[in-house]
């Protein structure tokens, strides 16, 4: 292909992939999802070899996924009412990585005669949600409801890949213990470095003159994250740590602190980076799941052993979000149960297992189908809410009450006619008086 047709190409997926987005909002049909699909179609019309686009896949989807956590942390308000929240949704994250890791992993272990952690290494990418699916799903969903699934799929991200490399290290060392001494003492530096990295950022944004501002602070934090990633810390870390303290500037810097950055630059820079995050993040998105579609090999999907593990593997998945769900939160089971998509961390930590730990017998197909049915569940999910997103309960109630719908909320309507009557005559005479 010429420079041309690489161009032409590369703009019409750009087009195409906004049009899927407002297609999603319409429908609630994941826009990912429809990328996938384009990109296995393209595939199939141009043969192109696979094992050349597994680098490729994985510079977009690192960089992807800085991106789409810091748009996910820009949207994120921390206050004493968010509280609940936010500890509900870190429960919810780890309770149900723990449970999907160990059950799903000792399945794979008896399926196929794999070292049991060996086979933890592999459930790992399969039992942690895609941040970088549900935050661009849920845009239409409204509130609490929103937030603790950002939340959600953001932690999530952040404790499977921190559970990931610890497995690894697990594997590397016979001594189990001194391994999770090192594990713990790396994720204390992890969390203090990143507090006072992103304070420093922060204040340092005040006093660079150049008219070139964010894309240097982005240049900046991937840096680090690769950094932070080559000493094997958890650099996601940083990244939600900055987008929080960003947005929630005036929890960071107020009283004495409040002198070294004023209200008016923090909020400005907090306008810029979210309107450039957002936008770099819809790129990366498009052309990592285009590429992912183009990757597939759909012979693959003709092993039916795949199939079934993968259709076990899904039940296990939703049920344990079942359960998570009535713990934590069980007033979202609607629609967030559905919303538990595997995707772009998948493949990534699917592709980041060391060689030493490949095991032949374990179908690389599982990963596609897992992908596919988490969002075709999604996607049922969605639609059926949008579709009637009352619960049952308000339903009958409304009938009685006066309950009516609007969107995606219900209002309870009191009207009180003689009373504003009353109010709006009174204040007529007062003013002829």
């Amino acid at each position: 292909m010429s420079a041309y047709d690489l161009i032409i190409a590369g703009s019409l997926a750009l087009i195409l992939s906004y049009f899927f987005s407002e297609l999603s909002r319409k429908t609630n049909i994941p826009s990912v999802l429809l990328l996938i699909l384009t990109g296995i179609m393209v595939g199939r019309y141009k043969q192109i070899d696979s094992s050349n686009l597994q680098q490729v896949l994985e510079v977009l989807g690192v960089v992807g996924l800085i991106m789409i956590v810091l748009e996910g942390a820009l949207d994120l308000e921390l206050t004493k009412e968010k509280l609940p929240l936010i500890k509900k949704s870190s429960g919810m994250a780890l309770v149900v990585l723990i449970a999907s890791v160990l059950i799903i992993g000792l399945s794979i272990s008896f399926a196929f005669r794999m070292d049991v952690w060996i086979s933890f290494l592999y459930a790992t990418p399969l039992s942690v949600i895609s941040s970088a699916i549900v935050i661009p799903s849920v845009e239409n969903l409204k509130g609490d409801k929103k937030e603790f699934l950002v939340y959600e799929s953001c932690i999530s991200d952040i404790l499977g890949i921190m559970l990931f490399y610890l497995l690894i290290g697990l594997l590397e060392n016979d001594n189990k213990t001194q391994e999770l001494f090192a594990f713990s003492w790396k994720l204390i530096l992890t969390i203090v470095v990143s507090v006072f990295t992103s304070f420093g950022l922060i204040i340092l944004f005040k006093y660079i003159r150049s008219k070139v501002k964010i894309f240097l602070f982005l240049a900046i934090l991937i840096v680090l994250y690769a950094i932070e990633k080559q000493l094997h810390l958890s650099p996601l870390i940083l990244i939600l740590l900055f987008g929080l303290m960003l947005k929630n500037n005036q929890l960071v810097f107020k009283n004495r602190w409040a002198r070294l950055v004023s209200r008016m630059e923090l909020k400005l820079m907090e306008r810029n980076f979210h309107i450039i995050t957002r936008e770099t993040s819809f790129v990366l998105r498009t052309f990592f799941f285009i590429v992912f579609g183009l990757s597939m090999i759909l012979e693959s999907l003709l092993d039916i052993r795949a199939l079934l593990l993968s259709i076990s593997v899904v039940l296990i998945l939703f049920a344990l979000r079942w359960i998570g769900l009535r713990l934590f939160q069980k007033d979202y089971m609607q629609p967030a149960l559905y919303i538990a998509p595997r995707g772009l961390i998948t493949v990534l930590l699917y592709y980041s297992i060391p060689s030493q730990f490949k095991d032949a017998s374990f179908p690389e197909s599982v990963i596609l189908y897992v992908v596919l049915i988490t969002s075709l569940v999604m996607t049922f999910g969605l639609i059926s809410y949008r579709k009637d997103p009352t619960p049952k309960k308000l339903r009958f109630a409304g009938l009685f009450s006066g309950v009516t719908e609007t969107g995606t909320e219900t209002e309870t309507v009191t009207v009180t006619v003689t009373e504003t009557e009353n109010d709006t005559e009174d204040s007529q005479e007062k003013k002829e008086n």
